[in-house]
């Protein structure tokens, strides 16, 4: 493949260079028997793809077309076209395979098979196995000097990681080291090479110039080593204690230990050396730690156990497509709608390689055939003076100097100096974006006959063109209710009233309410989507967005808890977090840029008559800096509610005839008063004037209720549905309706209605 570059403005005069994109990772997932494509770019998964069963090791060709995939069950090695992301051969090899490490030149995979204790070297021009090495006592891992003349094989059954000769294919050198060696590294410079042992042992380090040995003290149980690009650090993971050891490789000493993992495994850093992918194996993600400050930035979630064993990034030199104008489905970029950005105050995009921007020529040029291409974007997008345009095909083109650099708009010439300039080939745009606003920017490329069209744009001399979706601008923060609550106030409970809860799920416990499920953070969090970028291309936080001040706040009566807390249990048995204070209008809970995922909103009793009311959560967002980022809330969102239970009565068709009497009855048989109140509803039309609805049915008594003191009024027909609710025990109350004819004394008794049971 021909690649030729050019810088088309003074940068390229003044020596500046491009820094190489970043490339995809192949992450092999022994539990899901697949391989995780992930763009390092984006850090998404952009593919998956299925293969043998348990793959464990995994390597990728120094040009970056092929990924091998060692299958430890199937006895076999899946070779994965990385223009495609399919399967394009499986070779046969031995038994237990469990890693291959590809050759600094290209030409050979060598796969470790531990249970036949011999080595296959598969040509990887023809895929086929060109010759077995054996003799070896349960090699797992191997490593190539850089300069291809020997392969340092990591023999687990003897302790010993030996170097082989690759052109006679004989061990030409022992080094002795650890018990239960199972993975070497070869630093870059081919100075040094580090060893992991899996059961105890400390990493060995071998001095490839002076053949000695020593450890790394600190270290243990390690799974994988990898180094910087410069060789002046390694990470060695420790998948019993959840670290990744940093080692100064000048002096053999940790400098550091990463925690935050489950029992990280196979580990990769990125051919420009920002960060080290760690596959994480019980958490089925890969953890991306930044290697300037030891940090893990962001996970991202993959298949089932990914051991990953390997090297599962391509070497430097690798141009990412970025976003391909002709994917189907479009894939544009995904950031963050709260970044504040002006026509006037725009904001520069860093591009990693994810903001490329790429398409198919669409046309076949004849050799010495001149055309011009045009990029533009809508919505005030700007390509930076920093523009790169790259050719990618077989063919050999030569592209002229960009014209348009800091504008919507930029064109350039490109001049066919063979046949193989054809309509696949890709033109990419690299360099950084400035946006001057967060509405969705499309894109376009087109290619037309003279210079003079290619600067004025349109249909005019177009022979081809492209458009598509570029970036997109959504919210970085979500709030949602998972769940609404309803606890339920006894009337039941020991004096007073209301003063707890009915006993039943989700609590169990009479002085605790559960009242209702929510979750806030990143959308990525909440949602499970994409997590929008910042300006930086990393994902945004919730650090980035919200000040110290942002709260959550919930709507309703608290007035008569104890206690407002949050829980990440259902039944509210554990408090996370306690509200800042609250009353009978709202509880408040101060969280600043922390999220709150999986959490519940849970009212303790205070021993007094809790209310019915309703409940909703709302955020107050405090951005910040507002310079930067413009935050809104979110909500309010109905959360759950507080009833009471007790005794619902109802008479439905209650009247009021002239010369009657009526009335309702209500006996108490309990042993306390019981408040009751009277809930009226009329027919459409009908304004029915009401007072009196409450009162108090006594002790072992009973009250009539003279409907003339509660229906004082009607517009229409003098009848109405009455529902009576009653502080007491179902078994303890009842009602009747009566309507008494005071000239003959007859009296029609209604037993009243017990809405839901009768």
């Amino acid at each position: 493949m021909t690649m030729m570059r050019f810088l088309m403005s003074v940068l390229l005069l003044l020596g500046a260079t491009q820094a190489a994109a970043q490339p995809y990772a192949y992450v092999p997932n022994a539990g899901s028997n697949d391989v995780s494509v992930i763009d390092a770019a984006t850090n998404t998964v952009i593919a998956t793809v299925p293969v043998g069963t348990q793959p464990w090791g995994v390597a990728v060709t120094p040009d970056s077309s092929r990924a091998y995939i060692a299958n430890l069950v199937t006895n076999n090695v899946s070779v994965i076209d990385t223009g495609t992301n399919t399967v394009i051969a499986t070779v046969a090899v031995g038994v237990q395979p469990y890693a291959v490490t590809v050759s600094p030149d290209g030409a050979e995979a060598w796969v470790m098979n531990a249970g036949s204790g011999s080595v296959s070297v598969i040509d990887t021009t023809t895929n086929t196995v060109v010759d077995t090495i054996a003799g070896f006592n349960f090699p797992i891992f191997s490593d190539f000097l850089p300069d291809g003349s020997r392969a340092l094989i990591a023999n687990r059954g003897t302790a010993e990681v030996l170097a082989v000769d690759t052109t006679t294919r004989t061990v030409v050198q022992t080094y002795a080291v650890g018990a239960n060696p199972i993975t070497v590294a070869v630093a870059p410079d081919g100075g040094k090479a580090y060893v992991a042992h899996d059961i105890g042992a400390a990493v060995s380090a071998i001095d490839l110039g002076t053949s000695t040995v020593g450890t790394v003290p600190g270290t243990t149980n390690t799974a994988a080593v990898a180094f910087l690009p410069d060789s002046s650090r390694a990470y060695a993971t420790n998948y019993a204690s959840g670290e990744v050891y940093a080692i100064d490789a000048a002096t053999d000493t940790l400098a550091a230990t990463i925690l935050g993992m489950s029992s990280p495994l196979g580990a990769a850093v990125t051919p420009s050396g920002a960060f080290l992918y760690v596959a994480d194996r019980n958490t089925n993600s890969v953890a991306v730690i930044d290697t300037l400050t030891n940090t893990i930035a962001l996970t991202i979630p993959v298949g089932s156990q990914p051991y990953s064993i390997g090297e599962f990034f391509a070497p430097t030199g690798y141009v990412s497509p970025g976003v391909a104008l002709d994917a189907s489905p479009a894939a544009p970029r995904i950031y963050a709608q709260e970044i504040v950005a002006s026509p006037g105050s725009p904001v520069t995009l860093v591009n990693n390689g994810s903001l490329n921007l790429s398409s198919p020529l669409g046309y076949s040029f004849s050799v010495g055939e001149v055309r011009y291409a045009r990029f533009e974007c809508d919505n005030g997008l700007r390509f930076g003076n920093d523009s790169v345009a790259t050719y990618t095909g077989a063919g050999d083109a030569l592209l002229g100097s960009i014209n348009g650099l800091g504008g919507s708009a930029m064109y350039f010439s490109i001049t066919a100096n063979d046949n193989g300039v054809v309509g696949t080939d890709r033109l990419i745009i690299e360099g950084s974006r400035q946006i001057t606003g967060t509405t969705d920017v499309n894109c376009t490329y087109s290619l037309y006959d003279f210079p003079s069209q290619a600067q004025a744009g349109g249909a005019n001399g177009r022979v081809a063109t492209v458009s598509g979706p570029y970036l997109r601008f959504v919210p970085s923060y979500a709030l949602v209710v998972n769940s609404e609550g309803n606890p339920v106030a006894d009337v039941e409970s020991d004096d007073p009233s209301y003063s707890e809860f009915v006993l039943g799920a989700p609590t169990f416990d009479i002085l605790l309410g559960q009242v209702g499920g929510f979750s806030y953070g990143t959308a990525n969090q909440v949602n499970g989507v994409v997590q929008p970028r910042a300006p930086s291309g990393l994902p945004v936080t919730l650090a980035d967005l919200m000040d110290a001040d942002t709260a959550l706040v919930f709507s309703g009566n608290f007035d008569s808890a104890s206690d407002v807390f949050f829980s990440p249990n259902a039944d509210c048995s554990v408090n996370v977090q306690s509200a800042d204070g609250f009353d009978d209008v709202e509880a408040v809970f101060t969280i600043g840029s922390n999220a709150a995922m999986d959490h519940f909103l849970c009212f303790a009793t205070n021993g007094v008559a809790i209310p019915a009311s309703e409940y909703t959560v709302a955020l107050d967002a405090v951005s910040a800096d507002p310079a930067l980022w413009n935050v809104t809330g979110r909500g309010p969102l109905d959360l759950g509610v507080i009833t009471r239970n007790g005794t619902e009565l109802q008479a439905p068709l209650a009247q009021v005839p002239a010369n009657y009497l009526s009335r309702l009855v209500l006996t108490n048989t309990g042993s306390q008063d019981r408040p009751y109140e009277v809930a009226v509803f009329g027919e459409a039309g009908n304004v029915i004037s009401t007072a009196n609805l409450t009162g108090s049915v006594p002790a072992g008594g009973t009250k009539v209720v003279d409907l003339t003191s509660v229906l004082t009024g009607f517009t229409a027909a003098p009848r109405a549905t009455l529902n009576v609710t009653i502080s007491g025990p179902n078994g303890q109350i009842q009602g009747l309706y009566q309507i008494v004819n005071p000239d003959s004394g007859t009296i029609s008794n209604h037993v009243m209605v017990r809405p839901g049971l009768n």
